[in-house]
């Protein structure tokens, strides 16, 4: 046999060569970015209503005295402006015999009220102590108040004050992107009355979905607490809502109101219903990335970005606030001015700039993940997640997102965030309003 011929390693030798291979790739397995999130504990039990629970805990709560409280209900109606003001009232003086607000009376007791809506589901949310001297009276307070709030005339007159000089501008989005193009949202709420207010909180009850607990209790703790979601929810009766189809069959447009200078750009775009954990961060990157891209042009001054992840019409919109001084701040007039009138591209996949660069996209998700491990120790956050982000009856529930968001995260590509992107985007829904002063 000729030297060539001899084997490049002895048995032995390939053998090292093999183990020390085999001990480098596990250490580069331990060495590899792994996530520190926790994963709460969930427990569920049905009210004697039949209304379904979750209470979420986890070990880093158990030294917290903070405690949320969501009621989760799906009252459809494309009457934003009803919806909007029954928790408006709900959660002003609503309490019988009093000019205080909901909130100026749970003060005192370390605790407050919240709501949330939007074209499919409502929330209302408590914020409190889960010490026995705030907890007692903080539930015997929102138990009376739930029960049977007082819709009181005439602070239902000061809101319709209120709403005519400062309508939300998502409304005038929404409408534009589900509903009817020529409604005009700047027109009185004279058509809302306070009746119907009054029967529309009664619709709420008829349309209960879940109550989501977030937060440590004791077993005391939690006794007092099942015994009030008895009692507040005695005649809620669960939705019968059922999933729609999904149509999207507007076509993208833009809407100019006034003249002079431009000032904002509103833009909204129709989502698929989020479906798996991946989808909902690829969604989060996806708006870091745009909100970070714009507000690096020279020509805007802010950007606002929000989404609505409705069970089955989420939707996405965004505010662009312009600088003053346009021509000061223009150096190429006849490319920038095209620019400035065209807030859409990022809606187009193929002009993502993080779906074209990773280092950008690895930079996003890098962020994305250090927030959230600030943000998941946190109930309020949960909350959120549970009654925003997750549906009991759609495809993610809060279940499946509590034990699988730690391995979606740390498994993320972004052939992952492309393929969700594809899929979830909808450019030919776009709406986009123009506003000049």
């Amino acid at each position: 046999m000729s030297d060539d011929s001899k084997p490049l390693f002895s048995r032995p030798v390939l053998a090292a060569v093999m183990l020390f291979c085999t001990l480098a790739i596990w250490l580069l397995n331990l060495s590899a970015t792994s996530s520190k999130l926790p994963t709460p504990q969930i427990e569920k039990w049905t009210t004697t209503s039949g209304i379904p629970v979750v209470w979420l805990k986890q070990t880093e709560w158990q030294d917290s005295n903070k405690l949320e409280i969501r009621f989760s209900f799906r009252s459809a109606t494309t009457n934003i402006k009803l919806i909007q003001t029954t928790l408006a009232m709900l959660m002003s003086d609503s309490l019988p015999l009093s000019t205080a607000s909901i909130n100026q009376r749970l003060a005192p007791l370390a605790a407050s009220a919240n709501s949330y809506y939007d074209h499919e589901s409502q929330t209302i949310g408590l914020t409190l102590s889960n010490e026995p001297q705030y907890l007692t009276p903080t539930l015997s307070l929102v138990t009376n108040w739930l029960r049977q709030p007082d819709f009181k005339p005439r602070t239902f007159d000061t809101w319709q004050t209120q709403y005519q000089a400062n309508p939300p501008v998502q409304h005038e989005l929404e409408n534009v992107l589900f509903f009817d193009k020529t409604i005009n949202m700047n027109d009185s709420i004279a058509d809302v009355s306070l009746k119907q207010v009054t029967n529309y909180y009664q619709s709420l009850k008829s349309s209960a979905a879940t109550i989501f607990i977030v937060g440590d209790m004791s077993p005391e703790t939690k006794q007092n607490v099942k015994k009030a979601m008895n009692t507040i929810s005695e005649g809620y009766q669960l939705s019968k809502t059922s999933p729609e189809a999904i149509h999207y069959e507007s076509v993208s447009s833009t809407i100019q109101q006034n003249e002079g200078d431009l000032w904002q750009t509103r833009s909204a775009i129709a989502l698929m219903p989020v479906a798996s954990i991946k989808e909902w961060i690829s969604l989060q990157i996806w708006g870091a990335d745009l909100v970070s891209t714009l507000n690096q042009q020279q020509h805007i001054d802010f950007v606002q970005l929000a989404f609505t992840l409705s069970p089955h019409r989420p939707w996405a919109w965004w505010n662009i606030q312009y600088a003053n001084d346009l021509t000061k701040t223009i150096n190429e007039p006849s490319d920038d001015v095209s620019r400035l009138m065209n807030a859409k591209s990022l809606v187009f996949v193929e002009q993502v700039p993080s779906v074209n660069d990773k280092n950008n996209f690895n930079k996003l998700l890098d962020n994305f993940t250090q927030q959230l491990e600030q943000q998941t120790l946190s109930p309020t956050w949960w909350s959120y997640i549970a009654t925003q982000v997750t549906h009991e009856d759609g495809a993610l529930t809060v279940e499946q997102f509590a034990k699988g968001y730690k391995e979606a995260l740390d498994s993320f590509t972004i052939e992952d965030y492309q393929t969700a992107l594809q899929r979830l985007l909808k450019p030919s829904s776009y709406q986009e309003i123009q506003v000049y002063q």
